[in-house]
């Protein structure tokens, strides 16, 4: 049900112009664009025309013509009715991109303009159905004592035990919160959280992830709706300190981070379901590994090829959103 939803955009929305504002969304076609690859100029140089004149159209300036309309339909490979459904384009939403920096820009937009197109597929087909059966608290940091200490106030809030977070999926789910499994176009993408006002928060994981690696992506991405409503430069920072802090509280696995190898990196693995990485970056971060033992680890790692397959995955318990069902059956 879920993978039909997720391509049938079109199909959902069709009429949508009939039912309300029947104008041309500019916004669509910048949001068409960009999930496409395009830059004005690409896109200009297909259909025939100038950039300064494309330009003019996605700015609101200049009205499309009914054949400009077409070759979008078809070079965008989207229903006319795409063009013309009203809604927040590109709402105001904190993004998470754990490797930013060696992501073009250009792919970051794709990302976020194919996230977006999700966003509104999704919105129209569950409405403002609320669900939540726990609280999804704002929380500044910089009024609450930092980001370390709104993890420690969110376990607590949500009475999580000592120890590891069991089924961290589920937690965030009975917020309200619909949680997407989604193949982006690079595996440098961990996840995106969007949201729209009056809407409720949609967390969107990349599938092709290993499990121990979703699962500190959905806690950061948790971290950004908790924390943070205005991005600015210390975002993805808090995020990660929030995380960290969530998944392995440093007064719990803080003693146990003493002589690390990659023996011990691996039962930590398991006990605290995160990845070896992951674990030796929370180490080095509370100072409980020189620097010098730290990049040795991280030779290791790489010399047994643990950068990209790391071991114990299996015993990492497999968590599926289930949010975005429930709430289509409830709608029907």
């Amino acid at each position: 049900m879920i993978q039909k939803l997720l391509f049938a955009a079109d199909e959902i929305l069709a009429d949508n112009s009939q039912r309300g504002d029947s104008s041309f969304n500019k916004g669509m076609l910048t949001l068409a664009r960009e999930a496409r690859g395009f830059n004005q100029k690409d896109l200009a140089g297909q259909i025939g025309c100038t950039q300064s004149r494309l330009s003019k159209i996605e700015s609101g300036e200049l009205p499309p013509q009914e054949n400009d309309i077409q070759k979008f339909v078809s070079i965008l490979r989207r229903s006319r009715d795409f063009f013309f459904q009203q809604g927040e384009t590109m709402p105001a939403s904190v993004s998470f991109y754990r490797k930013k920096l060696a992501m073009p820009l250009k792919m970051l937009r794709q990302c976020n303009a194919q996230m977006n197109i999700r966003r509104l597929e999704i919105e129209q087909s569950v409405g403002n159905i609320n669900l939540a059966k726990r609280e999804l608290p704002k929380l500044a940091p910089e009024e609450n004592g930092g980001a370390k200490s709104v993890a420690q106030m969110m376990r607590e809030k949500w009475e999580i035990k000592k120890g590891a977070v069991q089924n961290l999926m589920k937690l965030v789910e009975e917020t309200g919160c619909v949680i997407v499994d989604y193949s982006f176009p690079t595996t440098k993408l961990d996840g995106l959280c969007i949201r729209a006002s009056e809407k409720p928060p949609i967390i969107f994981l990349n599938k092709d992830l290993p499990k121990s690696r979703r699962r500190l992506s959905l806690a950061h991405e948790l971290g950004h709706l908790v924390m943070h409503t205005n991005p600015h430069e210390k975002v993805e920072d808090e995020a990660w300190e929030f995380a960290g802090e969530f998944l392995m509280p440093s007064a719990e696995i803080g003693k146990q981070l003493n002589g690390l190898n990659l023996d011990k990196l691996g039962e930590l693995k398991k006990q605290w379901g995160v990845s070896m990485q992951a674990i030796l970056y929370r180490a080095r971060k509370m100072g409980k590994i020189s620097e010098s033992n730290c990049r040795f680890l991280w030779m290791q790692i790489g010399k047994c090829g643990y950068r990209i397959n790391e071991p114990f995955e299996d015993v990492i318990p497999d968590e599926k959103p289930t949010e975005l069902e429930t709430r289509l059956k409830t709608d029907t």
